[in-house]
């Protein structure tokens, strides 16, 4: 699971689309994810890890493609831009 994200996300032939675009085919994926594991009550705990992963990731991508050099900061900025975007696992 964790793999299909980084996959979608890693590729440097990416780095042209815009991060909203990203989002748009990342939210397929996680509305997958979603519909499937939040039948179990105790998968809240794994989906709010897996919300943070993506969260990283999406940093990732967006410090490369700004081409900035400590790739884990600004991601309240990422934050901010996906907000109201970006599906999440856990409500």
């Amino acid at each position: 699971m964790k793999m299909k994200i980084k996959e979608y996300t890693n590729p440097r032939n990416k780095l042209f689309i815009d991060i909203k675009e990203l989002v748009k085919g990342l939210n397929r994926i996680l509305q997958g994810f979603k519909n499937y594991y939040s039948i179990s009550p105790i998968a809240k705990k794994w989906l709010n890890k897996v919300d943070w992963y993506v969260l990283e990731r999406l940093t990732l991508f967006w410090n490369k493609k700004k081409n900035k050099r400590k790739k884990h900061m600004r991601i309240k900025e990422v934050m901010k831009v996906t907000q109201g975007l970006l599906v999440k696992l856990v409500s």
